[in-house]
């Protein structure tokens, strides 16, 4: 029977969060409506014998798919392929929903028609407890509950997989994403992006994400440590955005764009973490050339201040933006 929401939660040697994560999603009876699939990427410690446990108590709730490791993108295409709900989300295994916003968004999908259903999320500091807001509301004036067609869409926003719920039949026409690979959830909330007409916004704050774990693939030191896994998943999506920028509307394409300016910022990021050398100024150069010459209207999309001072300085400044993302760092 077609389940109303599969909920994917891609599970990797993450034992000591798991029974948070999968409690938060049996607190409340859903009446048949959602499905968990726990799909243990080759866990080496208790995570699947804790998975095992909640499918054993509630068995027509939470099933176990055990498969080599092959990273979060892995999971998530295995969940695409498994998955029997009208709407697919993605929790990873060391965050958490909050059960009552849950509840309202299972109540709504019952009725609703849109490609996506984007609620809010948290930021919640592992050590403190303490909750922040990204972006407090997804673009000013938004309307919640109400159905938006996708050139409505005047203002630039920014959909992350932390709020996104889609349907599932849309991401089964979406190419495979990266595995064996960081920072795929870009692939993940863009590779949809062409089939999307309709979007729905509700403020409610469904995710609860995890942050200040010392392995986090966004903490700076991993960034540093896996900017290949980030420049492979750049150059992935901006083949991407080559193939279908002559077919997209242009809220589609200006939204692609925008996003993609994001991501081309973060690599400068990156570059501005590594230790000051003469190459690494001539890395950002050649990175910022290449984006220019190759994707122009994703380089003039970058809205980051600090990218663009660099710029209007013909990156002499590289040496204080460097300096000042130094001390950043050091008091963060």
């Amino acid at each position: 029977m077609e389940k109303l929401l599969s909920v994917i939660v891609p599970t990797y040697n993450v034992e000591k969060y798991l029974s948070q994560c999968l409690d938060s999603l049996c607190k409340r009876d859903t009446k048949g409506k959602m499905e968990v699939l726990l799909i243990n990427d080759g866990s080496t410690d208790n995570s699947a014998d804790i998975a095992r446990g909640y499918t054993e108590r509630y068995p027509g709730v939470f099933r176990l798919i055990n498969k080599e490791n092959g990273g979060h993108g892995s999971a998530i295409n295995r969940g695409i392929l498994e998955a029997a709900g009208k709407y697919f989300k993605v929790l990873d295994s060391d965050d958490w929903v909050e059960p009552e916003a849950l509840d309202e968004l299972l109540g709504y999908l019952e009725s609703c028609t849109s490609d996506i259903v984007y609620t809010n999320f948290y930021h919640v500091d592992n050590n403190s407890g303490r909750k922040t807001v990204e972006f407090p509301k997804p673009f000013p004036g938004v309307e919640y509950e109400r159905e938006y067609h996708f050139s409505e869409l005047k203002n630039n926003f920014f959909l992350k997989m932390h709020g996104y719920t889609i349907k599932t039949e849309l991401l089964r026409n979406i190419p495979k994403i990266d595995e064996h690979c960081f920072y795929v959830d870009m692939e993940y909330v863009l590779f949809p992006i062409p089939q999307i007409e309709t979007i729905t916004f509700l403020d409610i704050f469904v995710y609860q994400y995890r942050v200040g774990l010392p392995g986090q693939s966004m903490n700076i030191q991993r960034m540093k440590q896996n900017a290949s896994d980030y420049d492979r998943v750049l150059r992935r999506v901006l083949e991407f955005y080559s193939q279908w920028a002559s077919k997209l509307q242009p809220e589609k394409l200006r939204y692609m764009e925008h996003v993609l300016g994001r991501m081309a910022a973060s690599r400068i990021k990156i570059f501005l973490s590594q230790p000051y050398s003469r190459d690494n100024r001539r890395e950002i150069e050649a990175f910022e050339d290449t984006m220019k010459m190759n994707y122009p209207a994703v380089y003039h999309a970058v809205g980051n201040k600090a990218v663009l001072l660099l710029r209007r300085s013909h990156y002499r400044l590289y040496m204080a933006a460097r300096a000042a993302y130094y001390w950043k760092e050091r008091l963060s």
